[in-house]
């Protein structure tokens, strides 16, 4: 699978829109598990279980965390930190408006996309500091040719109807 097919690639792809309406200067960069220098972002995966919820027809629903870092000027300027947070309060709120709207990173399957938190401080060094904000998005998964491929096996072997829901009982 090639890197841009990826959820992460297509999630970054579709926050570099929203920073772009967010900041006037081009010079920033969204990073996968890296964060850079001051103004650069950094999309990191959080490990947490992805499947939400499992059906019997093989449709589940999985979701994937994510922290959204960026690193900023920090001082002791109360109207640059500010601009920090209303930073990220901004960010919050297109997220939202997005997600109401249907408007989704082109992610297969994908249903929604929502900020678990609102963005805060996370450690200072010097003249910088490190923001972050938590983003989920949840998406459809299909293995209806697994459940299928399985019902006909169960049936080519006569296993009766009432084995079959007893193992799918058990499977879930």
């Amino acid at each position: 699978m090639e890197y841009t097919e990826t959820r992460i690639s297509k999630l970054r792809d579709y926050l570099l829109g929203i920073i772009d309406t967010l900041t006037s200067s081009s010079k920033y960069q969204i990073n996968a598990d890296f964060l850079g220098g001051k103004g650069d972002y950094s999309l990191d995966k959080i490990p947490t279980e992805n499947v939400v919820t499992k059906w019997v027809t093989g449709v589940e629903i999985h979701k994937d965390v994510y922290s959204f870092r960026s690193r900023k000027s920090y001082s002791q300027d109360t109207i640059n930190n500010l601009k920090n947070i209303g930073f990220f309060e901004q960010f919050e709120n297109i997220i939202k408006s997005n997600n109401s709207k249907g408007i989704l990173p082109s992610i297969k399957g994908i249903e929604t996309i929502e900020c678990l938190n609102c963005g805060t401080l996370n450690s200072v060094d010097g003249t910088e500091a490190t923001f972050d904000i938590q983003i989920q998005i949840t998406y459809k998964v299909d293995n209806n040719e697994e459940v299928i491929s399985l019902w006909k096996k169960l049936l080519q072997k006569k296993i009766s109807l009432q084995m079959v829901l007893c193992i799918l009982q058990v499977m879930n």
